[in-house]
């Protein structure tokens, strides 16, 4: 390598084999010792040799916000449609669909993809956050609904659509309390508890790509898009998972900034690499 600069401007890379672990400048992949890479001497930065330069790297999948939700209702309505016009011609089976109209199993789908989409519609005007919709977790049948990733930290969210009051209840007596989370009178504890594996997947992603977690909290997020809050003490979290609305997330994604933007960019590339848009 002559020079620092093509003569298009853009840096000219020397390829070469690494003596210490390093991190893509581009994609935030960690890169081992004797890895093969491509080296900046100007900027003193490595890069993957897969990699575009940064000038002309290509922007981050965002995804789109209820999609996976919303392909789900359809292909069920769909499916439900097929079925009972095949058992009861076109003509009756139309009327019964309509008579009948669509059950909850099938309409839940389509609930949660309009509160995926609010969510996402709502996060879109903060500025300095980057937020990854319907992630595709690999070798899972699962998906997160938004990652995002903002100078506070990385937040796990998972929005869901439940009407009624939100509330926390005491069970059992002194020697057995068990608190659980009610929504509209409806045992929702487990909501909780199931986002667990999303948490553990992305700590996973990041230390694989050799991010020091202490440096960067992942906040689980329970966000209830049409929730009621008490006016009195509203609960703010339960077991470890933040309970928000879409007003209150607002504060909680733009609490003190621990990262700054180039932080921010590396772990938005990492995050979408490790978990692709569906």
């Amino acid at each position: 390598m002559s020079d620092s600069a093509g003569r298009d401007g853009a840096p000219e890379l020397e390829r070469l084999r690494l003596r210490y672990v390093g991190t893509c400048a581009v994609c935030g992949r960690a890169l081992e010792k004797g890895t093969t890479a491509l080296y900046d001497r100007a900027a003193r930065t490595v890069r993957c040799v897969e990699c575009p330069p940064r000038e002309t790297s290509t922007a981050v999948d965002a995804g789109t916000a209820g999609a996976s939700a919303l392909h789900e209702y359809e292909r069920r309505r769909t499916a439900r449609e097929t079925r009972v016009k095949a058992q009861l011609g076109d003509l009756i089976g139309g009327v019964a669909l309509a008579l009948n109209g669509e059950p909850q199993s099938i309409r839940a789908w389509q609930r949660g993809s309009v509160g995926e989409k609010k969510l996402g519609d709502m996060l879109a005007g903060i500025e300095g956050l980057v937020v990854l919709h319907d992630r595709r977790v690999p070798k899972t049948r699962g998906n997160i609904d938004h990652l995002v990733i903002a100078p506070a930290g990385v937040f796990v969210v998972d929005a869901k659509r439940y009407a009624g009051l939100i509330q926390i209840r005491i069970r059992g007596g002194l020697f057995n309390r068990d608190e659980r989370l009610y929504v509209g009178g409806r045992d929702c504890s487990q909501l909780a508890a199931n986002m667990g594996w999303q948490i553990l997947a992305v700590q996973q992603a990041l230390t694989e790509a050799k991010v020091d977690l202490s440096d960067v909290p992942v906040t689980p997020v329970l966000c209830f898009v049409d929730g009621e809050w008490p006016l009195l003490l509203p609960p703010e979290s339960f077991k470890g998972v933040r309970l928000e609305g879409t007003r209150s997330i607002k504060k909680l994604v733009g609490g003190s900034a621990i990262l700054d933007e180039a932080q921010v960019e590396r772990i938005s590339r990492i995050l979408a690499s490790s978990f692709p848009a569906k």
